[in-house]
């Protein structure tokens, strides 16, 4: 028991005291390029996959009380441009970016995936194929011009995502190269977003190469992958997540040309709840630290070189039924669209900090099952560490046992103290 209440003593003095004097000050708009317009300066979105030819159009009310404010989806090359030549947007892209706008709903569009047309539909290389995406990549963005101003340019160029070969920096520089001042050209509004890169790239030394060969010259954010459900126990965790991903914002990125003044976005990130991932409780408990810790982070780095701006998680409903697919089972709901129990943690959360709303006074609430947040309150009194901010304590078990804590923020110092039995 004294290791336990030792641990728990580090631990909560680094989270739950960053959580509680820092996160909630977070709301309100950001000057970053990328940032949302209104409300919080960051994203806290979903992937939702509605780009697919085989899937419908879901509601948007859940995304909504889920405190979403942001999806992110894919528009296919081979989708809009036709065997003739011509290019027209299916008019299911068109549904769902105006039922995501009507909701309040920031949409993030994803460029890419080959064309059968082109390069044998593997990714683009040739001059031809280079020169079919950026017409693709302008039409695109002129069709949405006023309605989408973010664009995310191809996803995990780095791994044989979508059918065709895993891809080198080199060539997606120059993709990046073609497609990216072409947009800018259009409309220099727009946030264009380059990386969208799978956890190996950081460390096979694939995203350093392309960093420093200039990846950001032309684009506003790098996108990253961060899933780290394979790194070992202790190593899989949002913690984890939240330390690796600080470490490179402050740390590793800005040693890179044109890092200067860009934004870090996570657009995908999450926990599957297959045979042999983690149980559906864990994967709702690992949802709401998630949250909690990018709100954080977000703060943290608001006034930073490298701002983070928010994460989308890895996706809104699962993708079949296969127990044993890790795909099948990443959703917050389930194939049928019923609720998991993820989305219901969520939905708990934003009744107290609502990502489209102020902060509830004075909420105290026990969120999710075991192992999940234990106890969070927001006080919007006087009495706490700003009169100006509301107050967020949030408080878990990093090792996912159970303790019970007794803890006191003292007025309007930086100091904590508790203990745990």
């Amino acid at each position: 028991m004294t290791r336990i209440h030792a641990f728990w003593r580090q631990h909560l003095h680094h989270f739950c005291l960053a959580l509680a004097t820092l996160c909630t000050s977070a709301w309100g708009a950001s000057a970053h390029h990328c940032a949302p317009a209104s409300g919080p300066a960051h994203w806290q979105g979903v992937v939702t996959h509605y780009g697919f030819v085989n899937r419908p159009l879901g509601p948007f009310v859940p995304k909504q009380q889920a405190g979403m404010n942001t999806i992110r989806d894919e528009i296919f090359w081979d989708q809009v441009q036709r065997a003739d030549g011509s290019l027209q947007i299916p008019q299911r892209i068109d549904a769902f970016v105006d039922e995501a706008l009507r909701h309040h709903i920031t949409p993030m569009l994803v460029l890419g995936y080959g064309h059968p047309a082109h390069d044998q539909g593997g990714k683009p290389r040739s001059a031809q194929a280079l020169e079919g995406v950026r017409r693709y990549a302008i039409h695109v963005a002129k069709h949405f011009q006023g309605r989408v101003r973010h664009f995310e340019i191809w996803n995990e160029w780095d791994a044989d995502t979508g059918g065709a070969p895993a891809g080198d920096p080199d060539s997606y520089l120059q993709l990046i190269q073609k497609v990216a001042p072409a947009l800018r050209a259009l409309d220099p509004d727009l946030c264009l977003v380059v990386g969208a890169l799978t956890p190996a790239a950081q460390f096979n030394g694939w995203l350093n190469k392309a960093l420093a060969q200039g990846l950001l010259k032309h684009t506003d954010a790098l996108s990253l992958h961060t899933y780290n459900y394979g790194e070992g126990r202790g190593k899989d965790t949002p913690d984890s997540w939240y330390k690796d991903l600080q470490w490179f914002i402050d740390k590793e990125l800005p040693r890179y040309p044109f890092a200067q003044g860009k934004s870090v976005l996570v657009s995908e990130m999450g926990w599957a709840n297959h045979q042999t991932g983690v149980s559906e409780n864990l994967q709702a408990a690992y949802a709401i630290r998630l949250r909690l810790l990018s709100l954080a982070l977000a703060h943290q780095s608001a006034h930073t070189a490298n701002p983070y701006l928010g994460l989308w998680w890895y996706d809104w409903q699962n993708d079949g039924q296969d127990p044993q697919d890790i795909e099948h089972h990443y959703g917050l709901t389930l194939h049928t669209g019923a609720a998991k129990a993820a989305l219901n943690a969520l939905n708990e959360l934003e009744t107290v900090m609502p990502v489209h709303g102020s902060p509830h006074p004075s909420r105290t609430a026990q969120i999710g099952s075991v192992g999940a947040l234990t106890a969070m309150r927001v006080d919007t009194q006087a009495q706490g560490p700003s009169p100006q901010h509301p107050t967020l304590l949030a408080i878990w078990h990093p090792a996912n046992e159970q303790a019970t804590l007794t803890a006191q923020l003292q007025e309007d110092t930086p100091r904590f103290s508790g203990s745990c039995q």
